[in-house]
């Protein structure tokens, strides 16, 4: 661009305009932050972060350990702000009654819609990406799919259990179990959405179950690095992730015009796709909401059996205490009532999921100009003023090590603890809270429970053979880097 440029009438028009938008802003801003201290609002405590400009050291250290947030906690309070330079602020807290504040917002002031850009290509939009109707009508077209008298049939679980344990050497040799489980419940997952016959697949089905499971971990891969680098993902090659997309999409859209083609049979049962089909004709929202629901179904039940085997490993006299449970209840215990009332294996489930959460971390984005009832102020108590675009991250991890809701050994692996504790809902999140929170919790409370109980029963021992401390990572969930390298005998 030339001088002349510069000085004619359209680019001096253009400079005002800006120059106009920037003031308007900075007051906006001053006289918001004017009114909030007049009202007794205060900032929280501030994050020193080593990139000043995109505060990327804190998502990197985050999604490297997810330890960090504890010991962020203990460092700068229950509420902190990231505020960097370019990209927006966010707002981390442990507080119950933000964390309250955030998730009973559905339509008003707390949104999922910083999800649409990541996840959108591989899972399109839906009930994870959505607010409003988008996530509402998802939902309730789900809700069916969830019911006791769908999810307390075992026929096709305990099938997938026999061969999990099958692949499981025992006599005492090192197994890493992390990858065999994800495997087996990405079966559950394919038979309960899809009525995908592991055993027996379609001869015309676009993708083998082995390559279908390579190219979903390319896609969740995909997801992850795109929340990882945020606005900047467009800088790097996706090659890989849009394969995935095209290829998940193909495999679902054929099973789905299977199910279609038995829909309305009667004695159908344990098949998300027939379910939706009969609710609506959409076959977007159907495909779409199915790979969500593939996402949740798998992720879930096997990083929550995972991280539990993990710790009852390192806890000999707990799995003798799981394993004399499950011989003296017998075979009355594998129903679906006997399992989620069995106190002695939903209280080592619970506290996994308090320990360990599967979701550590669920963001919301502020999308208009509101605020949280504490965590501001020099001793944290006073409300925070949270602008439109913030970002605010509950931190579950730190949450479920708070010592007054948890007792002083929040570090240790302690199940008996919930024989006197009662968290509120508010204050367990394993499972998020509101109105959107997991609709798969009992079922994959009671799939991980079958699952404890059957392999207690068949092993007098459990060792653990890793001597690396369990180090949590980020992606859709929360698993061991290294992990569940164990040993039955």
């Amino acid at each position: 661009m030339g001088i002349d440029a510069l000085h004619s009438p359209t680019a001096v028009a253009g400079l005002i305009f800006t120059a106009f938008v920037f003031a308007a802003f900075f007051v906006r801003n001053k006289q918001l932050e004017s009114h909030a201290r007049k009202n007794g609002f205060a900032p929280p405590a501030r994050y020193r972060a080593l990139d000043p400009f995109m505060g990327l050291d804190y998502v990197v250290k985050l999604f490297g350990d997810i330890s960090v947030m504890q010991r962020n906690r203990l460092q700068y309070g229950k509420t902190f702000m990231i505020k960097p330079i370019i990209s927006g602020p966010s707002i981390v807290t442990a507080e119950p009654d933000n964390i309250q504040r955030v998730f009973s917002s559905v339509d008003g002031e707390y949104s999922v819609f910083w999800r649409r850009d990541p996840f959108q290509p591989f899972t399109g939009r839906g009930i994870l990406t959505e607010d409003g109707d988008g996530w509402r009508l998802p939902r309730k077209l789900y809700r069916p799919s969830f019911a006791k008298t769908n999810i307390a049939n075992f026929d096709f679980y305990s099938k997938m259990v026999d061969d999990l344990m099958e692949k499981i050497p025992g006599e005492g040799k090192t197994v890493d179990l992390h990858p065999l489980l994800m495997g087996s419940f990405m079966n559950n997952a394919l038979h309960f959405g899809l009525g995908y016959d592991t055993m027996n697949p379609h001869p015309d089905a676009p993708l083998s179950r082995d390559m279908f499971n390579s190219i979903w971990a390319d896609g969740m891969h995909g997801i992850a690095f795109r929340v990882l680098t945020g606005r900047l993902s467009f800088l790097f090659p996706m090659t890989k992730f849009k394969q995935a997309c095209t290829k998940v999409h193909d495999f679902v859209e054929f099973h789905v015009q299977q199910a279609a083609k038995t829909t309305g049979e009667k004695n159908k049962s344990q098949v998300v796709a027939e379910s939706l089909l009969a609710q609506t004709e959409d076959r977007t929202l159907v495909r779409n909401m199915l790979v969500q629901g593939i996402i949740g179904a798998q992720d879930t039940t096997s990083v929550l059996t995972s991280n539990t085997i993990h710790l009852l490993a390192r806890h000999p006299a707990l799995w003798k205490e799981l394993r004399g449970e499950t011989l003296k209840r017998g075979d009355d215990l594998f129903t679906f009532d006997a399992l989620r009332s069995n106190e002695v294996i939903q209280n080592m489930l619970s506290e996994s999921l308090r320990l360990r959460p599967v979701f550590p971390a669920i963001d919301r984005v502020a999308i208009r100009d509101t605020t949280l009832p504490t965590g501001g102020g020099a001793d944290g108590t006073s409300p925070i003023l949270v602008k439109a675009g913030t970002r605010v991250q509950p931190s579950f991890y730190a949450l479920h090590r708070d010592p007054s809701i948890y007792g002083p050994n929040v570090e240790e692996f302690d199940p008996h603890r919930w024989k006197n504790i009662k968290p509120s809902q508010w204050e367990f999140m394993a499972f998020g809270g509101g109105p959107r929170n997991c609709m798969g919790r009992e079922k994959s409370l009671v799939e991980a429970a079958y699952l404890l109980a059957k392999l207690a029963g068949k092993y007098e021992k459990l060792e653990a053979r890793d001597d690396r401390p369990w180090t949590g990572t980020m992606a859709f969930t929360c698993a061991n880097k290294y992990g569940c390298l164990v040993a039955f005998e």
